[in-house]
């Protein structure tokens, strides 16, 4: 009896392992560990939930609150995920943050869904939510350690807002809980088996009008990412700090960014690619304390990384100006790329000095004499 007690605790230990390792996926981020350790943590909750349910059947002890708690913790641990992937590649979901709305958007409307209805959240385990959990698993295994892996995460996303969509249907068919519902099919079947071919209620039809509206309002985001953003991080110009825009490269005279004041007046910086004397790109870590510390993690290493450019240029009267420009780590690499290519006469410096003539600079492209 005392082997059986133990055997049934273990699908609950792993579950709840699996729950506590998300939080340390943050500290790690935070405090710099290697891609490598942190795909190696996200490999072993994914192990974790393929097996605790293989033992917990062949044991005998597949209980709905088992099955219930397995789920709460791939929510806990993949939640902490996102945050880590936020602090250490801001550019993923910047990059994704029409498709991530969307899902959060449905994943909240899910819960909301659920605990009206049943007082808890569903367990349906379907087939496409398995998949959904591999493909994400191996697309953050790919943000961690291997960028070329990480165009799976749209597809991820993909699979998350189609298998909530499931998710929603199922919980709008079935009158009670239930565990294991695999695919939409066996849902209607096993309502029919519960309610028999009945019409439906005013309640269902106000459930499945609610959830529709929802769903129309939640798409609409999804054409909100734009690349190029930026903020204005300092510099010489009037412009308010951290004021959100755009920059656009697309002229091959000018870099311009744009961006709307305070009272909503359009404003624009040009800067002229032969006026340019200088451009530093630059990552930092800024250490602050913010909701994470809360909650512990911050107490251990509270960092966040900090991409920007620095631009010394002459304006049209002559006079010298700076702008620097906050951006995802990708963009960076992008503007990078178009400032040595258009701008020949300037150089590249690694300090925040102008490199014409000043001392202590270290040019990495020496620039054409005028």
């Amino acid at each position: 009896m005392q082997i059986r007690i133990k055997l049934d605790g273990i699908p609950w230990a792993m579950a709840a392992g699996r729950a506590l390792l998300g939080p340390v996926v943050i500290v790690g981020e935070r405090c710099g560990w290697s891609g490598a350790a942190l795909a190696g943590m996200v490999v072993a909750a994914l192990v974790s939930d393929i097996f605790d349910g293989i033992l917990a059947r062949r044991w005998a002890c597949d209980s709905p609150a088992v099955r219930l708690f397995d789920s709460m913790s791939d929510t806990v641990f993949y939640l902490c995920v996102a945050i880590a992937i936020s602090i250490g590649h801001p550019q993923v979901w910047h990059g994704n943050a029409g498709l991530l709305a969307v899902l959060m958007g449905l994943e909240a409307l899910r819960l909301v869904l659920e605990f009206w209805k049943y007082g808890k959240p569903a367990s349906y385990h379907s087939y496409l939510a398995k998949a959904w959990g591999l493909v994400m698993a191996i697309a953050v295994v790919g943000v961690f350690a291997w960028p070329g892996a990480a165009a799976l995460l749209p597809v991820a996303l993909g699979f998350g807002i189609a298998c909530d969509g499931e998710g929603l249907a199922m919980s709008a068919m079935l009158p009670v809980w239930r565990r294991d519902v695999k695919t939409l099919r066996a849902a209607w079947v096993l309502r029919k088996e519960l309610e028999g071919d009945c019409v439906p209620t005013a309640r269902s039809v106000k459930v499945s009008v609610t959830a529709a509206m929802a769903l129309l309002l939640l798409a609409l985001p999804a054409s909100a990412a734009e690349p190029g953003r930026a903020a204005y991080a300092g510099g010489t110009a009037k412009v308010a700090l951290d004021t959100a825009g755009t920059l656009d490269a697309t002229s091959p005279a000018e870099l311009v960014f744009t961006y709307k004041e305070s009272n909503g007046t359009p404003g624009e910086i040009g800067i002229a690619y032969a006026k340019i004397r200088s451009f530093e790109p630059r990552q930092d870590v800024v250490r602050h304390l913010g909701f994470l510390p809360a909650v512990g993690a911050g107490l251990v290493a509270a960092r966040q990384r900090r991409y920007t450019v620095t631009i010394s240029y002459v304006d049209s009267s002559d006079a010298v100006q700076v702008a620097i420009f906050q951006m995802a780590e990708r963009d960076q690499l992008a503007l990078k790329g178009i400032l040595r290519a258009r701008a020949p006469q300037s150089c590249l410096v690694t300090q925040y000095n102008a490199c014409a003539g000043n001392p202590g600079t270290r040019p990495v492209t020496a620039a054409a004499p005028r």
